[in-house]
């Protein structure tokens, strides 16, 4: 045998180190969900039940209806800030440009406190307008509503679709609106029949990304839906697991739920294709429309609400952390006791322990994530042809499926092979390397492809072998990728509780479950405290990636 192939063979084997632990940690789950779906118990087929009811096409429709609206009003909001991002030149712009980075590295259930905090009847808000204007009542009654889904969901994608489409701005060929303009065509028209036709790549590839976000939010519904008035897949998956231990019942609707996801990311990934292929070989120029005038007073008021909506309900969390009342109807006074309390054993919902789970699971998760993500960037970056489109296509489809049905695969899987099993940390670390691995994998493939082929090429013409060149001259070129790899599945860890609230044991109280638990007790000093902390950790992972070129942060940008 030769030593070419012997390379050969050693290049296939190589394949098998990102396929065999996704098909293990990702497929196997998804396999036992489908096969207990199909087979179900005595009686009618679980499927039989689930499309029998009225009421499962109440909650796929108000799935579908919440998303859609929650789309258009985030691209309302954004696409005045991707302007400014991508055409304006102004002192701030990259404060801005960060602030719109920010919501995307949160916990959901982290931004559903604040929107507690600050939008709630006893809230920032309404305290406010009640003392300003001598209310009785709180004039927004928005919490528990349709409107506080959609709000929330504006709050976490419209600085989302003003960077995406405000990126494609800065690319995008002004050619023709400028000769629109030079043949008479007003600002409005030039914009409505030019520019805004130019710009459906990128509305129609951020569109889809938000839809699919909205599709399978979960946090957000649970606590500000307010009950089965407003439910969507991903709560019903999780009250027929863990509410009514209906496991046929939510295996169906997780097969559903995924079926619908994996076409949502089959449309989502088409159109960011369609709106990379628009601007490829286009660099980024820089804004040269300069604001003056009342023109930019109203730009400015944009930009404050821009700053208000997204900072105001977290900096009122974080104001809310340092209160307290010195009895149950007494006055609001200063103090640091709920810090205190959290690195006890008896603080609230044992938020020392809470602390610990997270840090520990976060760690573990990077350790999992960074490798697997790493050789599934190798093997699809260095691969070409339909066989290396598929293995590229297996290996992302995890961004694509809910966590709640991953959990919910997690916890058959749990109770089909390892019945004598009681504990669940084993389980909540694999299903946050399966959530975090393809961010790892989407920001290492980026910094992959920006390498020259010329440079292993020459390492391997000098006699280095496959691996030496690896580990000497392409793993210190992706190391921006590898560290907003590992901060993304940081933050992502620490923050999630999709597949946690499936898995959870006594054992397994992370600082998101004692957040909900929080919220749900009605201890909001406490719950604000924890979420600083949360919030602390998530933004100094958010720094880092900024630091490091925020190149994880730009899906549009590979």
């Amino acid at each position: 045998m030769t030593r070419t192939s012997h390379r050969g063979w050693g290049a296939r084997l190589l394949w098998l180190v990102p396929l065999v632990p996704t098909l293990i940690l990702f497929y196997l789950p998804l396999s036992v969900i489908l096969a207990e779906a199909l087979k179900g118990g005595e009686g009618p087929s679980p499927f039989v039940r689930l499309f029998s009811s009225p009421y499962t096409f109440r909650v796929i429709g108000f799935t579908l209806w919440q998303a859609l609206v929650s789309t258009v009003v985030s691209l309302i909001l954004g696409l005045p800030g991707a302007w400014l991002l991508g055409r304006v030149s102004f002192r701030g712009k990259r404060l801005l440009k960060a602030l719109t980075a920010i919501p995307f590295v949160l916990p959901s259930i982290l931004v559903v406190l604040a929107f507690v905090i600050f939008y709630g009847n006893s809230g920032v808000l309404n305290r406010f307008v009640m003392g300003a204007f001598d209310l009785k009542r709180p004039p927004f009654t928005i919490l528990y509503s349709f409107s506080a889904i959609i709000l929330a969901h504006a709050f976490y994608n419209f600085p989302l679709a003003a960077r995406l489409i405000g990126s494609f701005w800065e690319r995008h060929n002004d050619g023709p609106a400028l000769a629109a303009r030079t043949l008479g065509a007003g600002p409005f028209r030039t914009f409505f029949t030019v520019t805004l036709p130019g710009l459906l790549p990128a509305i129609f590839s951020a569109a889809g990304l938000i839809y699919l976000f909205c599709f399978m939010s979960f946090a957000v519904v649970l606590v500000l839906g307010g009950g089965p008035r407003y439910t969507t897949i991903e709560v019903e998956i999780y009250r027929a697991a863990r509410i009514s231990l209906d496991l046929d019942m939510a295996a169906a609707l997780a097969v559903v739920g995924a079926a619908l996801t994996l076409v949502l990311l089959f449309l989502t990934v088409k159109m960011q294709h369609r709106a990379s292929h628009a601007v490829r070989g286009q660099a980024a120029r820089r804004g040269t429309t300069r604001l003056s005038g009342p023109v930019r007073f109203v730009w400015g008021l944009y930009i404050l609400m821009v700053v208000l909506v997204v900072a105001s309900p977290l900096l009122a969390l974080v104001g809310r952390s340092f209160l307290a009342r010195t009895t149950r109807s007494g006055p609001l006074v200063w103090t640091l006791k709920w810090y205190a309390m959290l690195f006890t054993e008896t603080g609230p919902s044992l938020s020392l322990a809470a602390v610990k789970n997270s840090l520990t699971f976060a760690m573990l998760t990077v350790c999992g994530a960074l490798p697997l993500g790493l050789a599934a960037a190798w093997v699809t970056t260095r691969s070409k042809g339909a066989l290396g489109r598929l293995t590229e296509t297996a290996m992302m489809l995890p961004m694509g499926v809910s966590s709640v049905v991953l959990g919910l695969g997690y916890f058959k899987c749990l109770a089909l092979f390892f019945p004598d099993y009681s504990g669940s940390r084993a389980a909540v670390v694999a299903a946050h390397v399966v959530v975090t691995y393809p961010f790892v994998l989407r920001a290492v493939s980026a910094s992959l492809k920006r390498i020259s082929p010329s440079l292993p090429q020459a390492a391997r013409t000098l006699g280095a072998g496959p691996f030496r060149t690896f580990f000497t001259v392409e793993l210190p070129l992706i190391r921006s990728g590898l560290v907003g790899g590992a901060c993304f599945a940081f933050a992502l860890s620490m923050g999630e509780i999709n597949a946690t609230l499936i898995l959870a044991q006594a054992d397994t109280v992370t600082i998101p479950l004692a957040l909900y638990r929080l919220i749900g007790a009605y201890r909001y000093f406490a719950a604000c405290a924890l979420g600083a902390l949360l919030m602390g950790l998530c933004v100094a992972c958010f720094l880092l990636l900024e630091w490091m070129g925020g190149e994880s942060l730009d899906p549009e940008r590979d």
